[in-house]
């Protein structure tokens, strides 16, 4: 594949620091990764994930403002939900033992503690009607895991959404942000992951940029299924997912629709001009590192070494080569296309906009709208963090206006 021309008409904008650090909302803390961690838990409000007061109660707590001081709160924030969902469950009270067992699997895997994350969200899976069920997906004689919910108990094709997540998103996370909304509107919802997302990583697999090649086997498990309507299949990606789902649709030509929030069609471009990761990988290595750290915050550190693990690469000079292959041909998606970005993305980099024009322009199928979230909502964000609830709306609400009911298809799920 080609890299699109049309990308390198015109000179991306690389990041302003100073002018992001001057307009993001704070929500807490000036530490921009730390504060990032709170409007992650706060995207997962709406779905049930998490709590504003039990956040703040969490936060409240902290002595100093650092990753461990997070870990060690959320982390009891975590072992008294859990309490909480057993007690209630002991007693028979299904619906507080649910909701419980969710916040607490969130608050778990905030302070990375991941084993205790799935086991609360699992509990919490099994008291939702229908249940949740947990999916292993053969791949290259590994698994890409996943959770298939169902809009409603019964076999009847319905439309339905995979969702894939970020370089940092963790798969439970993605029910509270999309899943539960999407049964709630009666989509059938896949979260999965894809090589390099979350626990792939524990089974050896990496980014990689032939995305087509996992999502070929995430579909046939979708469409071997009796209750997935093959003509209302569609699929949307969230920050790196905006490369990975876009880039599958050049080739996986049965989707039928896709999201991506926002669209990435050139890696090197995203990572080194628009993110600073091209700046941290120049000075890496140098004396004047340190000031990374006065500029993004302490918590940078353990966020770059995730990525580095991710992408499988030695140092951010190897991580910015290796998005040297992550590119595709927008003109290749063949299918109607929804771009979402958001306005304090726009204030950091012009080139997100830019990317996005440029996609938006070159996308073949007629059927194609951007929109852009606004700050006065909380969903000017990286993927409109913080306010998955209008996120959702301009996705379903697309979604619903390009399927049209047909009558007697949705059934909420409870």
């Amino acid at each position: 594949m080609e890299k699109y021309h049309r990308l390198y008409e015109k000179k991306i904008p690389r990041a302003n620091l100073g002018v992001y650090k001057k307009n993001r909302v704070i929500y807490c803390f000036k530490d921009v990764h730390l504060d990032l961690n709170v409007m992650h838990l706060l995207w997962q409000q709406a779905g049930g994930g998490t709590d504003t007061a039990e956040i703040w109660g969490a936060i409240s707590r902290m002595k100093k403002k650092n990753r461990d001081e997070w870990n060690k709160e959320f982390a009891l924030q975590g072992e008294q939900l859990e309490e909480l969902a057993r007690n209630s469950h002991r007693r028979g009270h299904k619906v507080s033992a649910r909701e419980a067992f969710f916040r607490a699997s969130s608050y778990y895997g905030t302070a990375g503690k991941r084993e205790k994350q799935v086991e609360c969200f699992q509990n919490a899976g099994k008291l939702v009607d229908p249940p949740l069920e947990p999916v292993k997906i053969p791949f290259e004689g590994k698994h890409l895991p996943g959770y298939f919910i169902k809009a409603a108990p019964d076999n009847a094709k319905r439309k339905t959404l995979i969702f894939v997540g970020g370089g940092d998103t963790i798969l439970e996370e993605l029910y509270f942000i999309m899943g539960r909304e999407g049964a709630e509107r009666g989509y059938n919802v896949f979260i999965v992951e894809l090589p390099g997302q979350g626990a792939t990583m524990l089974e050896g697999m990496h980014m990689r940029p032939d995305t087509e090649v996992p999502m070929q086997a995430i579909v046939d498990y979708v469409l071997s299924r009796d209750d997935v309507d093959p003509e209302k299949l569609g699929a949307k990606g969230v920050s790196w997912g905006g490369y990975m789902v876009p880039r599958a649709a050049c080739y996986e030509k049965r989707l039928k629709a896709i999201v991506a929030n926002s669209m990435i069609p050139d890696g090197n471009i995203w990572m080194t001009e628009i993110s600073p990761f091209g700046l941290i990988a120049r000075l890496e290595k140098t004396f004047l590192f340190p000031l990374i750290k006065l500029l993004l915050g302490a918590s940078v550190m353990p966020r770059l070494e995730s990525i580095k693990k991710r992408w499988g690469a030695r140092d951010m000079a190897h991580f910015v080569e290796l998005n040297k292959k992550f590119f595709f041909d927008p003109r290749m998606i063949e299918c109607p296309t929804l771009l979402l970005d958001g306005e304090e993305e726009i204030i950091f980099s012009r080139g997100v906009e830019i990317l996005q024009e440029v996609a938006l322009e070159a996308i073949s199928h007629p059927e194609k709208k951007r929109v852009t979230g606004p700050k006065k909502l909380g969903a000017g964000g990286h993927c409109m963090v913080a306010n998955s609830r209008f996120m959702n709306q301009v996705t379903f609400d697309w979604l619903d206006d390009l399927w049209k009911e047909k009558g007697g298809e949705k059934k909420n799920q409870k």
